[in-house]
């Protein structure tokens, strides 16, 4: 073989190997809550046709829309009128045609409101959330629609994921047969993962409902849970329930090369809790890189964010805010009480100072 026809063979080798390489960027967001204020605002944006749910997150629509996947805990059910809050909630079907629209693709159903309308509220939730295409996954009719679809699995720019959801418990209510809430059972934790194995995805994320509400770390169940699941296969967790932000946590698994993320808690996503720690949340980003040899996570940050509740047209309304100053956009397009501003400012600083380990990013 001639010298030439050996480099040409050498880099014929590099570029096949490095065109099998490819990217994701996914993204998760904290509680989806439905509280009454929240409602009552949607009605009013929408000047007497419907609930419109959508400027609620104006700011992050072009952000959350960029990734590659957008994931987000799912914490009222779609049951119908009549629609209500705290503490069985049931929101009209718009919030989540507004979630959909904001630029997310899944949504995590097992959470300790998963049973607030029933076996009513359940069906309804899991049928709202079939006919607009939004893939979820946590909650089922009866077991066959389990067994077709669960673990989820999704594939995205040539990366196959599979994704696991358990709840603590769903406020001591009991689904009625066939009815299925996916809860933390190891056994049954083990059970799937080796389900989602027999798939061979490349990467296996648990959204996990889980830990002590309003603390803000994390507990010692939650992080024995974490362990048991990373060495089991696991290979990223993410936690929701606290309604308050808590920390990144690294599991390092004997045999495997990087570590498993554990992202204890995002806290928030929206709601209309007000008291210092639960008036925002994160998003926490991650970027998967596939070649021949694994796939792994490369970058990884949050975004910061806060739930800015106003008033307009005589009645209370919502926007997401991004970390901005007062004279920044879209900061500057509202006239904030000195109380607000300080609330803001607190918020993010606390959000910092519990997550020294976590890059922070921006949504530009």
């Amino acid at each position: 073989m001639s010298i030439r026809t050996i480099i040409f063979v050498f880099f014929l080798s590099y570029f096949a190997v490095f065109a099998q390489e490819t990217e994701l960027r996914i993204i998760f967001a904290g509680d989806l809550m439905g509280h009454t204020t929240q409602i009552n605002a949607a009605q009013r944006e929408a000047k007497g046709k419907g609930y419109n749910y959508k400027p609620f997150y104006q700011y992050f629509k072009s952000y959350f829309s960029a990734a590659d996947l957008a994931v987000i805990n799912l914490e009222h059910t779609l049951a119908g009128p009549p629609y209500a809050g705290y503490p069985q909630f049931s929101s009209p079907d718009e919030s989540i045609f507004a979630i959909k629209d904001a630029g997310f693709d899944l949504v995590a159903t097992a959470n300790n409101h998963s049973l607030d309308r029933g076996k009513q509220g359940l069906e309804r939730t899991v049928s709202v959330l079939d006919s607009i295409g939004m893939k979820h996954f946590g909650i089922y009719r009866d077991t066959a629609e389990k067994k077709a679809n669960y673990p989820l699995i999704v594939e995205k720019n040539n990366i196959k994921l599979a994704f696991l959801n358990y709840t603590y418990g769903t406020n001591m209510l009991v689904e009625e047969e066939p009815n299925i809430v996916n809860r933390i059972d190891s056994a049954q934790i083990l059970t799937d993962i080796k389900k989602a194995q027999n798939e061979s995805p490349d990467f296996i994320i648990a959204f996990m409902h889980w830990g002590n509400e309003y603390e803000n770390k994390e507990n010692e169940a939650q992080r024995e849970l974490a362990q048991f699941m990373a060495l089991n296969g696991v290979n990223m967790i993410i936690g929701s329930h606290p309604h308050v932000v808590q920390p990144l946590g690294k599991i390092y698994v004997p045999g495997y090369k990087d570590s498993v993320l554990v992202m204890y808690s995002l806290g928030n996503f929206i709601s209309n809790q007000r008291d210092r720690y639960k008036d925002g949340g994160i998003i926490f980003e991650a970027t998967l890189l596939k070649n021949e040899h694994r796939t792994k996570v490369i970058n990884h940050g949050y975004v910061p964010f806060w739930v800015y509740r106003f008033t307009k047209d005589k009645g209370q309304t919502f926007r997401l805010l991004p970390d901005c100053k007062a004279n920044e956009p879209p900061c500057k397009g509202y006239k904030m009480k000195p109380e607000d501003r300080a609330a803001m400012k607190l918020f993010f600083e606390d959000t910092n100072k519990n997550l020294p380990n976590l890059q922070k990013k921006s949504i530009n």
